[in-house]
């Protein structure tokens, strides 16, 4: 069945789209009401003109519908994306809080250094206080330092979204047009 979707998104169903959404077409069949109206007695033409009409309005249903579905997947995908990005993107603020923290401490300690030598230089006791190593920022990140390379985002977004011809087909056309 995908493999049919896929098919039809690529190869069919670009084609009424692009018919009826092209502005002529849309003009052209609003004006059929006029001769549906002007030539009522003419039952031929106004079954013929009906038939045309109601088959527009159910293509362009459809169509709508697909389109409306395939963007509402998306949009809940990218949000999903967003939310799982904020929750890192959080942890690592956190994280680099923390890391100021200890910097600070560092900082702290080497005060307590100066004290030592100023006490050795007047001839005091002094207990010196063990440093802490200082880790990598990029390692605080919890996918470590691939979140930080360049194009990883994109290479996110084509990982996870789902990807739909027939919406990749339009795009490629709207660019080329």
């Amino acid at each position: 069945m995908d493999r049919i979707d896929d098919f039809l998104d690529r190869y069919v169903l670009p084609w009424p789209v692009r018919y009826l959404t092209f502005r002529f077409v849309i003009l052209a069949t609003l004006a059929l009401l006029i001769p549906l109206i002007l030539f009522a007695s003419n039952q031929t033409l106004v079954l013929l003109v009906n038939s045309y009409l109601n088959t527009m309005s159910v293509a362009v249903s459809s169509i709508v519908l697909l389109y409306a579905t395939v963007n509402e997947v998306r949009q809940k995908q990218i949000a999903d994306l967003q939310e799982k990005r904020a929750q890192e993107d959080h942890q690592h603020v956190t994280e680099m809080h923390q890391l100021v923290l200890e910097s600070l401490q560092n900082q702290h300690e080497e005060i307590h250094q100066l004290q030592e030598v100023l006490a050795a230089m007047q001839g005091k006791a002094y207990t010196p206080e063990s440093l802490t190593p200082v880790p990598d920022l990029k390692d605080l990140h919890p996918r470590g330092a691939e979140r930080f390379a360049e194009g990883d985002a994109l290479d996110r977004l084509s990982e996870e979204l789902h990807q739909n011809v027939l919406t990749d087909t339009l795009r490629q056309a709207m660019i080329n047009d």
